[in-house]
């Protein structure tokens, strides 16, 4: 993220904590501004051109939002307007991730909503057929809400299901699987942790999450979400990923490791 548009995103996230209590039509309607600006690209470069005057921006946003959202929504977009954005999708994709963190200050359980966003992404990703039919171009977006709603019926709280929904319309990546997952690095970030991507060939007991749970906070220095999946393919051991970062511990990693060295 280039620094005019991470500077203008902290600034962003600021006015939306100032709006004081947060619900879930908070969140929809900066969804539906983040739709709108994808959908048109004369509307994301006229509100992100840094030469245009503020009266023109604010004029604009009354124009295509005043009528649609609440007042305190479209005066947080205008002043998304009038920050400086390294590339014109970076506005549309900011108002998206504060619809996410607006859905999290709304739900009661954040670590709820993390897990089932997690099993929702782990279900539809280990399912090709699934997957295609999400990330499709020839269903509608009609049809595929449908098939979100069918997927998830009363599994998951309102928060989860409104999520999954938008993300069948976000553009944030071209695979459902991974929006859910960027949506899920977001509200991790609004929770003030990091998200730790553990992968082991059999599930892990409660005793064996909390001790992992713990080592991983000693060493990060803060608390982790732990996101466990099981994959047969590292026979034994830990592979885990934390913003990036990669620790390997797998049987499958240290036999190709020992090959190399033999080899």
């Amino acid at each position: 993220m280039a620094s005019s548009t991470r500077q203008s995103k902290q600034l962003a996230e600021q006015a939306l904590n100032k709006l004081g209590k947060l619900s879930l039509e908070h969140a929809k309607e900066l969804f539906a501004v983040s739709n709108a600006l994808l959908s048109s690209s004369q509307l994301r470069s006229a509100l992100s051109d840094p030469s245009a005057g503020s009266a023109g921006k604010t004029a604009l946003v009354n124009s295509v939002f005043g009528a649609k959202l609440s007042k305190e929504v479209v005066e947080l977009v205008g002043q998304l307007a009038l920050m400086r954005w390294s590339a014109t999708r970076d506005l549309a994709l900011t108002a998206e991730a504060l619809g996410v963190r607006a859905a999290a200050s709304a739900g009661n359980n954040l670590d709820e909503i993390q897990s089932e966003l997690f099993s929702v992404q782990q279900l539809v990703s280990s399912d090709p057929e699934l997957e295609l039919a999400f990330s499709s171009s020839r269903a509608s977006s009609e049809q595929k809400q449908v098939l979100v709603a069918k997927l998830l019926g009363n599994k998951v709280s309102e928060t989860t299901a409104m999520l999954a929904s938008q993300a069948m319309n976000s553009k944030t990546y071209k695979r459902f699987a991974e929006i859910l997952e960027q949506y899920g690095l977001w509200i991790a970030e609004f929770a003030g942790e990091s998200v730790a991507h553990v992968k082991v060939a059999n599930a892990l007991s409660e005793s064996q999450l909390t001790k992992l749970s713990a080592a991983l906070a000693k060493s990060f220095g803060r608390e982790l979400q732990l996101n466990v999946e099981i994959d047969k393919d590292i026979i034994g051991g830990l592979h885990i990923t934390v913003n990036g970062e990669v620790i390997d511990g797998t049987v499958q990693t240290k036999l190709q490791t020992a090959r190399l060295q033999l080899g």
